[in-house]
Formats: structure tokens, C-alpha cells, sequence
């Protein structure tokens, strides 16, 4: 399925969206792939839906790669929380948590167990929704620089073992592996790097599956979450993080997105998931 939308920007940010069931269980994935939106659209996006104070951001950015992924972001989020909420995309409002987590700052019935997580590589921005629950979202470049090193200072010993044991060549990517497996969860718990890394370890020698375990000190437990890594692109990795909870069955939808413009359902390839 395809939708196309009006291309008629002067009211484009203060219109009501069709709105999408979101029912229990189910966890939408918006993928917005950066190149994708036409510059045309791009720069009506930015006059009409985004705030002031978001623009103003935009023009501190140094260079033209980050305004854009930034526009793109700001785009998605609006847009994506619009199809669950009757509250038009100029109209949305943010706070940050202390950890730096941005939450929803209007008020309206429909926001309660709302919650959303965003990601960005140099090429892809994903948004994560679902109700009553916690997720976490991380998407990498495969081709970014992988700073082996940070592994040996912040990594479990497991995990650096693992990491260490395959070939050199092998190395980035299994690196990649651990760090979206561990933003995913040090964002779902919604306290970002005041987590220590090497406090939580993923054992990912498992042919498709992994297999979380978590320190005491951290007041977890494995059993809370359920990890998947899929590929929203052929040059990117992503990990989602999701809270369970009792009698509820997670369903993941993915749907690839140029905001305002185009959208159709995608596939949720899973590389990896964690054991049940």
C-alpha cells in the first residue's frame, strides 16, 4: 500500500493526519532514508512544519549533510506522532528528561502510553512507537569508523572476548553488533550513558539469536526486554529494544517513509533476536 499526499505546503504543518490504530502489543518502525526527500520538499517541510526554534537549530549546524538529516528528523517525528494523535505536526512541543530524553511536552487524552524513540545515521532516521511500554532505538552507518578501542574500556570482559576471538577484518562489524544492542537498552531504560556499559553483556554467539545478561547493581532482570537487529537499508544496522509485558505478544510493523509525501509498508527482516 502507497500513500501520496497533497504537495500544497502553506497549510501543510497545521492539518490534521488520518490517523493509525496503535493496539496493544504492536510496535510501529518509520525508516526515513535521508537522500530520499526531494530538496523541494525538503525546504517547505522546513517553513511550514518545523518550529522556530528548531529552524534556528538547523542553521547551527556546519555542514550541509547534518541540516539535512536534522530536517528529515524533525519531519519524521512530527509526521509519525500525527498519525497517532489528532494534534497537527506544528503543534508539537518537547521537553527533555534529565538524561537528555525527548519527551512529549501537549496535553491530550490520546498521548497517555505514548511512547516514542528516534535514531539517526549519516543515512537513515527511524522513529519507534508503541503504548504502555518502554522501547529503545539505535541505527548505525556500516561503513562509519569503529572505534575498536572504546570496547576495552567499556565493554563487558565477555563481550570484548567475543569481539577479540574473530579475525581482524571480522572486528567492525561484530563491534557494531554490541553498541546498537546497547544504545537499544540504555535507551528503553531512558537513562542514556549514565548506564555503565560493561554492567549489562550481550553473548551473541549464537547463529541468530542472543542472549542478554545483566549485573544486580543495575536492578534488571533479561526476562524485561526483547532485542531484535534488522537492516533498515543495505548500508545500516539497527537494534530495537522493547519492554514486555505479561500476556502481550509483540507484533513490529516497519513502514518506509518520505514524511508528508510517501509511504509503504516494508519488510522486518530479522538478523538476530534475543531467546525467549
Amino acid at each position: 500500500m502507497e500513500m501520496t499526499r497533497s504537495r500544497e505546503y502553506v497549510a501543510l504543518g497545521r492539518q490534521l493526519l488520518d490517523q493509525l490504530p496503535l493496539e496493544a502489543g504492536e510496535v510501529h518502525i518509520w525508516v526515513a532514508v535521508v537522500g530520499e526527500m526531494p530538496d523541494d520538499e525538503l525546504s517547505a517541510q522546513f517553513d511550514c512544519v518545523l518550529t522556530a526554534d528548531e529552524r534556528a537549530r538547523h542553521g547551527r549546524f556546519f555542514f550541509e549533510k547534518d541540516r539535512r538529516r536534522y530536517a528529515v528528523t524533525r519531519s519524521l517525528v512530527r509526521y509519525g506522532l500525527s498519525r497517532y494523535v489528532p494534534i497537527v505536526p506544528s503543534d508539537w512541543r518537547f521537553d527533555a528528561t534529565e538524561f537528555g530524553r525527548p519527551i512529549i511536552a501537549n496535553s491530550h487524552p490520546a498521548i497517555a502510553g505514548l511512547t516514542f524513540n528516534i535514531s539517526h545515521s549519516d543515512h537513515v532516521v527511524l522513529l519507534g512507537v508503541t503504548r504502555d511500554r518502554q522501547l529503545g532505538i539505535d541505527v548505525e552507518d556500516l561503513q562509519r569508523r569503529t572505534p575498536l578501542d572504546v570496547a576495552d574500556g567499556f565493554f563487558s570482559p565477555h563481550e570484548v572476548l567475543q569481539l577479540r576471538s574473530l579475525p581482524a577484518d571480522l572486528q567492525p562489524a561484530r563491534f557494531l553488533d554490541f553498541w546498537t544492542l546497547k544504545e537499544s537498552y540504555i535507551k528503553a531504560r531512558g537513562k542514556g550513558l549514565s548506564i555503565p556499559l560493561d554492567q549489562f553483556a550481550f553473548d551473541l554467539s549464537g547463529e541468530a539469536g542472543l542472549r542478554l545478561s545483566i549485573d544486580e547493581r543495575l536492578g534488571d532482570a533479561p526476562e524485561h526486554w526483547t532485542f531484535w537487529q534488522w537492516r533498515p537499508s543495505a548500508d545500516c544496522l539497527s537494534a530495537l529494544c522493547v519492554e514486555n509485558k505479561p500476556c502481550v505478544t509483540t507484533h513490529v510493523t516497519v513502514r518506509r517513509i518520505v514524511p508528508f509525501v510517501s509511504e509503504t509498508q516494508a519488510t522486518f527482516d530479522v538478523l538476530r533476536e534475543s531467546s525467549k
